[in-house]
């Protein structure tokens, strides 16, 4: 998703470089938002990664949990015997290969539902003359976009395109 969001922002700044620069244009860039988590969430193949970051966050905050408790038991007891530091070593090479694998899964199980709704996107855009389409939620957190007409959202339309 951060692809996509820098990849909008990346096109965002060429237009508005290439409109500074052209001067005088025909016609003014069009721009238009959608709820591009919204849409991801909404498709099968995203419903599949949030189940999987579920499952993830069950997961990895279990041996969180156990590591946290290691840690509590050698600030408790000035240091852990040393069949605790070899659990404690497990814990985490564990911790970091799980947290690893379940980021790799969780992307190649969102990749068909972003492919899906970038394809959507452009769709929905070239048929309305729209040149630039900016993730909302970025756009607002970011603080680039200090001021949208309404009527600018696309996630409805993009939504109505999705399997």
């Amino acid at each position: 998703m951060k692809r996509l969001t820098l990849a909008l922002l990346t096109v965002l700044a060429v237009a508005l470089t290439l409109g500074v620069n052209l001067g005088a244009q025909d016609a003014p860039v069009r721009l238009a938002f959608v709820d591009s988590q919204a849409l991801i969430a909404a498709h099968p193949a995203g419903q599949q990664a949030n189940d999987l970051r579920e499952l993830a966050a069950t997961e990895i905050g279990d041996l969180r949990a156990q590591l946290d408790a290691l840690q509590a038991k050698a600030q408790a007891e000035g240091g852990l015997s040393n069949e605790d530091g070899e659990l404690f070593n497990l814990l985490v090479t564990t911790y970091e290969s799980v947290q690893t694998r379940y980021q790799s899964d969780i992307a190649a199980a969102a990749r068909p539902a972003i492919e899906a709704v970038n394809a959507a996107i452009k769709a929905v855009a070239d048929e309305n003359g729209i040149a630039v389409v900016m993730d909302i939620a970025a756009a607002a957190e970011s603080g680039l976009v200090v001021y949208a007409a309404e009527g600018l959202d696309l996630t409805e339309a993009v939504s109505a395109r999705l399997p």
